[in-house]
């Protein structure tokens, strides 16, 4: 079995235990430290990272893949999984210097990153002076290093840049009180007037663009693929899942479920039955236009290709409609499984819960996404500030 299949399915084998834990995760407001080790335990988290530092060199398809399942298990777990693993690979998109240090001791780091540019940043003597703080910093409760954004201002114009901090530079502030994702622990990151040094940050127009200093010193292609493609389509594999994981609770509750009143087998009712039928072909059709798209996108850039505005609008429009889909048939199950799918033990109301808190993520917002790319395919430059 190739390293990525064995990642997968380690991943499909933990999910049970994660659904399990999913409770006292959410009342915790975070995963607990045995289920981190767990999700490191599989070789996720270092399956991006260059087989030079001790990772897999692997591609993106077979992330996408395992957190699906980690995803189908608890939501939390999964959006928890792509952000350690991707934030991984964007270390080795940084200079070596910091990936030399931050992958001293294991192949893996657990990092949060928040690219909403609320801070700003001085430059001085060596490096920059960072202050700011940003909210959504998911994976914090467990994190050794922070990356967040901050602007700098360069001659007369401003550069959003990217700063890689050990994690006791950052203060932490409790503030993750949601109805959904509370396993996540997305609390606020605070940096008070901290160095960064040069060798720790990276213009965001560099990964956006994927010509980083890690390009230019890693031979693979995974290494060159711009920022936003593969945050939009990684992200949505585990929302993807959480749907997934819903269909399979659904087709087992239908089979003893009896209606009340009538007395009649749910499995029995042809309402039922279509509404089964059709989530099944719905998800399958969200699911292979996720791993297309994937799997162009590695392709492009394994042929020497690369993605223009265009190319990249498609790969959010993507994974809006995947997050899309997700969410309409998590609510449309939930809906038809009766009024005790509601009580607090329940994974579905917790999956319908996390699956609308994540969904509502800037990266999934539908108008936006579905703006940018009628405007790119009509040829029209896309909004300055676009995420793209």
């Amino acid at each position: 079995m190739e390293y990525g299949d064995e990642i997968v399915r380690r991943a499909r084998e933990l999910a049970p235990v994660l659904n399990e834990r999913a409770r006292a995760a959410e009342e915790a407001r975070r995963l607990s430290d045995g289920t981190v080790a767990d999700l490191a335990g599989t070789g996720l988290f270092q399956m991006l990272v260059p087989e030079r530092f001790g990772g897999g060199g692997q591609g993106f398809g077979a992330m996408v893949a395992a957190c699906r399942e980690i995803g189908a298990g608890d939501a939390s777990a999964g959006w928890l999984s792509v952000i350690y693993t991707l934030h991984n690979w964007m270390i080795a998109l940084l200079p070596e210097e910091a990936q030399r240090e931050v992958w001293a001791d294991r192949p893996y780091a657990l990092v949060p990153c928040t690219l909403a540019p609320n801070g700003t940043a001085e430059a001085v003597d060596g490096g920059h002076r960072v202050t700011g703080r940003w909210s959504w910093g998911s994976g914090v409760m467990h994190a050794d290093h922070v990356m967040v954004m901050a602007l700098v201002t360069v001659a007369d114009s401003i550069e959003p840049r990217l700063f890689l901090l050990p994690r006791e530079d950052a203060e932490v502030h409790d503030v993750w009180h949601t109805s959904g994702m509370r396993g996540t622990g997305s609390n606020d990151i605070e940096i008070k007037d901290r160095f960064v040094p040069a060798h720790r940050s990276v213009p965001l127009t560099d990964l956006t663009e994927g010509r980083s200093p890690g390009s230019r010193v890693h031979d693979g292609a995974i290494y060159r693929v711009p920022l936003v493609p593969v945050f939009a389509l990684t992200g949505a594999a585990p929302v993807l899942g959480v749907a997934e994981g819903v269909l399979a609770r659904y087709a087992e509750r239908m089979q003893g479920r009896v209606m009340a009143y009538t007395g009649v087998k749910q499995r029995d009712l042809m309402s039922g039955q279509i509404r089964l039928a059709k989530a099944t072909a719905d998800l399958a059709a969200a699911r292979l236009l996720l791993e297309d798209a994937v799997r162009h996108l590695t392709e492009t850039y394994e042929s020497g290709g690369s993605y223009g505005i265009a190319e990249r609008a498609r790969s959010r429009l993507v994974a809006a409609h995947v997050a899309g889909v997700a969410r309409t048939i998590v609510n449309e199950l939930c809906a038809s499984g009766g009024a005790s799918v509601q009580f607090a033990d329940s994974p579905f109301q917790r999956a319908q819960r996390d699956v609308n808190t994540i969904s509502a993520h800037v990266v999934f917002d539908a108008d936006a996404t579905y703006a940018l790319y009628g405007r790119t395919a009509l040829g029209m430059e896309p909004d300055p500030m676009t995420l793209v």
